[in-house]
């Protein structure tokens, strides 16, 4: 039998190659923001046969001159356009040359600019959402596993998941920065912030399931090493970690092919965060948690 906890090196290895890549990816090709973050004007229109026309608002936004972030439908007929901040000539030439070309049958429904300070008050909040998110996630596993016997403790248990959340999202994050880096519709907008806490949400259940396991194993063999019993814990849930998320990816692959360019960046950004989830639930918390309980045993016997 392959023993995960044994092996550790290799985990860790490839977890700090891709942490690097992606830090390294975030720094040099950056994110694409879209005006949720950076600020512009959103305009929506009605047209029929919206879909078939998306291309061609595009090029009427280009001839116009402004620098589109994003064209899609949000109904049959539909389309929200998101752009650079307009002017008040830009805005009204552009809805000039809509109706030009589609003979009047644009109707402009709302125009609204999200100005800079919105902007960073959406990234303030952002930055709050995680850090409080994960501050509940500490406290709320260590209350849970409060009874867990030595030497493992409770508070190391939360950390250890926590540590694994923020590999997940340095590494999600560097996985859409190089995606937006070759491809415009990969943004980080409002959804991508749901993602997020979306995959804390999956992968603290994924880490939940195997230290639950571990804390059965070390009330029921009290004698036995961690480290061992680490690694029983690690097998005896394998299956189920990763049926449940192959489940989860299988419906999400679905909606990425027939979902429409709506969420498209959403979906994407779910499957990679659930899958980069559910390894380090398997190959790093639980072996952070041994390294920490280990080395923190042999410090006290000295």
């Amino acid at each position: 039998m392959f023993n995960v906890v044994k092996n550790r090196n290799y985990f860790f290895g490839f977890s700090l190659l891709l942490t690097i890549l992606s830090i390294i990816s975030i720094f040099t090709w950056k994110l694409n923001l879209s005006i949720d973050f950076r600020g512009g004007s959103n305009i929506e229109i009605s047209l029929p046969n919206a879909e078939e026309n998306l291309n061609k608002i595009r090029e009427i936004g280009g001839e116009s001159g402004l620098k589109i972030d994003s064209v899609r439908t949000s109904d049959n007929n539909k389309v929200i356009i998101r752009t650079d901040d307009l002017s008040t000539n830009e805005h009204s030439l552009f809805i000039e040359n809509l109706k030009s070309e589609f003979s009047d049958k644009v109707a402009e429904e709302n125009y609204q600019t999200v100005g800079p300070v919105v902007s960073r008050d959406l990234t303030n909040k952002t930055i709050w959402s995680v850090v409080i998110a994960s501050i509940a996630i500490i406290l709320y596993i260590a209350y849970a596993f409060r009874r867990t016997p030595k030497p493992a403790s409770s508070w190391r248990f939360g950390l250890a998941a926590v540590a694994a959340l923020i590999h997940d999202l340095i590494i999600t994050t560097g996985f859409v920065s190089i995606v937006g880096h070759f491809y415009s519709w990969m943004q980080v907008d409002a959804l991508f912030i749901t993602a997020l806490l979306t995959i804390m949400g999956f992968s603290v259940h994924d880490t939940i399931v195997v230290f639950d396991r571990l804390r059965e194993n070390l009330i029921r063999k009290p004698e036995s090493d961690i480290e061992t019993l680490a690694n029983d814990s690690i097998i005896q849930t394998l299956s189920r970690s990763i049926n449940t998320s192959l489940t989860t990816i299988l419906v999400l692959t679905a909606l990425f092919l027939i979902g429409g360019e709506s969420i498209r960046h959403f979906v994407l950004i779910l499957i990679a965060g659930i899958t980069f989830g559910t390894y380090s639930s398997i190959f790093i918390a639980s072996i952070i948690l041994v390294v920490w309980s280990k080395n923190g045993s042999d410090l006290s016997h000295r």
